[in-house]
């Protein structure tokens, strides 16, 4: 029989017991066959020891314990939907027709379900309400969600751990999230659920922050105090019993990091609205959220030239003053997405391509890899950025990858590697707001760091782009102030992914 349930149906069966519910189909249901034949042998035992029993006791039932007869009238009674919370509830699959939910449910209550019927309080209303109870260390999902969401997920259960119902990040709904990126940038979820957050938001966000931009110098403190008031009314934080006057935007680096928790926001934005748009999720959720980012990944060999490669590249450009970690490689994938190569050919002959690093907060994967690197909208300040409103990349390996913001409790880092095409570049020592106005017969802006990969080590691939992945090496008579080279371009055109790199930080005490 268990060949016969799709893949979600028999997942929702493994987690409800407990049990792995990874996997192909052919595995999933050898798995569901064995568990249920050692609950039919279980079953069959503790069935003869109350036959034993049975003489001197009687067949009287407990009156908590409710006739199985009257338990499937009273399922006959319920509505679709109370019927589906109720098999969302037990672990039991909430997909078909009410008779087949009453048939569902009535074999499970045959079985001896550890739910009882009678005393059970079904609300009709859409009134939240959490779910506390376990099932063998898996915790279920909030009663709010989708029954479809509820039927299909367990809270994560990794390495002996069972994490909490908001999986320490978010929880899958959009009522009860609390991402621990967010919680840590201020942000307060329940005053404005991730989940209703808007394109529009995130704007007025950072079209506030421009006008605070604009004064942020002027020593106006009674306008910054208003202005500040009204970001935190279209961005809601949570300041907890600390005064509002402490969190004034009064400072270059105070406004710089709101630019970034707007940005982040508006990058989560577009991840819940995918997560939205996948309504039925038929086969497996992973592999259905994967298609939705419309972007193709290929695992690159641990044994190939490519991985080592790129290895090497990260491995040689880690600079001394980013010497408080180290990282482990995990896996590298070619990337592809959809579309991207046919705006970018007009470049794939430029001249002066190279592989250079983007690091970004994990919040954000969905939406780079789905929509691509984006630039800051009109609305945002162009005093939040060193070179003006572009996308940044840097030949150092450790200066994109602090962009991660790994920290001791979430190590996991993942840092793209793009082919940009540069051509000829404006060179810059020093900050400069309006780089983004090119002068004639440029493409790019170069920030000229003192410290850079040695170019005589460098690798030319077939196709002409350039690996700069040699040691670092200190620029003689270097003039200016950036550590580290960084390259901008303003044109996305000029940008094609080539790989996604997924690293473990190993912080130092």
């Amino acid at each position: 029989m268990s060949s016969k349930l799709k893949v979600d149906e028999l997942r929702a069966q493994l987690s409800a017991r407990g049990l792995d519910a990874a996997g192909a189909k052919p595995t999933l249901v050898r798995r569901l066959d064995a568990a249920l034949r050692k609950e039919r042998k279980e079953e069959e035992a503790s069935r003869d020891a109350r036959d034993k029993g049975a003489f001197n006791a009687g067949k009287k039932r407990s009156r908590d314990e409710p006739e199985v007869g009257n338990g499937i009238e009273r399922l006959r009674e319920m509505s679709v939907k109370e019927l589906r919370e109720l098999a969302s509830r037990r672990g039991l699959s909430a997909h078909g027709s009410k008779r087949e939910l009453v048939e569902r449910l009535s074999v499970d209550a045959e079985k001896g379900s550890e739910e009882v019927l009678e005393g059970e309080e079904i609300e009709g209303s859409k009134k939240e309400k959490l779910i506390t109870a376990t099932k063998k260390g898996r915790a279920v999902l909030d009663q709010h969600l989708p029954d479809h969401i509820k039927s299909n997920y367990h809270v994560l259960h990794q390495e002996g751990e069972v994490y909490d119902a908001i999986l320490n990040q978010t929880n899958v709904g959009e009522n009860n999230n609390k991402f621990y990126v967010i919680q840590a940038l201020g942000y307060n979820a329940e005053k404005l659920p991730l989940g209703k957050l808007s394109k529009s938001t995130i704007l007025k966000g950072y079209d506030v922050l421009r006008r605070i931009s604009d004064v942020i110098l002027q020593s106006d403190r009674k306008t910054l105090e208003q202005l500040s008031g009204e970001f935190y009314t279209v961005i809601p934080h949570d300041f907890g019993y600390k005064k509002m006057r402490e969190f004034v935007i009064d400072t270059p680096h105070k406004l710089k990091c709101k630019l970034d928790m707007v940005a982040a926001l508006g990058e989560i934005e577009i991840a819940t609205k995918i997560l939205k748009d996948d309504v039925d999720m038929q086969d497996d959720p992973l592999y259905s959220c994967y298609q939705q980012l419309h972007c193709e990944l290929m695992p690159v060999e641990v044994d190939s030239q490519e991985f080592y490669m790129i290895k090497k590249y990260m491995l040689n450009t880690h600079a001394k003053t980013h010497a408080n970690y180290t990282v482990d490689m995990e896996r590298i994938f070619k990337v592809s997405r959809q579309g991207e190569y046919e705006h970018f050919r007009k470049f794939s002959n430029t001249k002066n391509r190279m592989l250079l690093w983007h690091g970004s907060r994990l919040t954000n994967w969905t939406g780079i890899l789905s929509q691509g690197l984006r630039i800051a909208p009109p609305e945002a300040p162009v005093t939040g950025y060193m070179f003006g409103k572009g996308v940044y990349f840097a030949d150092m390996f450790s200066k994109s990858a602090n962009y991660c913001y790994a920290s001791h409790e979430s190590r996991t880092g993942v840092l793209l590697l793009c082919e940009v095409a540069l051509g000829d570049m404006a060179e810059l020592l020093s900050a400069n707001y309006n780089a983004d106005h090119l002068p004639e017969g440029k493409l790019s802006t170069k920030g000229v760091g003192g410290t850079a990969p040695d170019m005589s080590q460098f690798e030319t691939l077939e196709d002409g782009l350039v690996v700069p992945l040699g040691q670092p090496k200190e620029q003689a008579d270097h003039k200016g102030s950036l550590l580290y080279n960084e390259y901008i371009v303003y044109n996305v055109d000029q940008i094609r992914m080539r790989y996604i790199v997924q690293v473990n930080f190993n912080f130092k005490r």
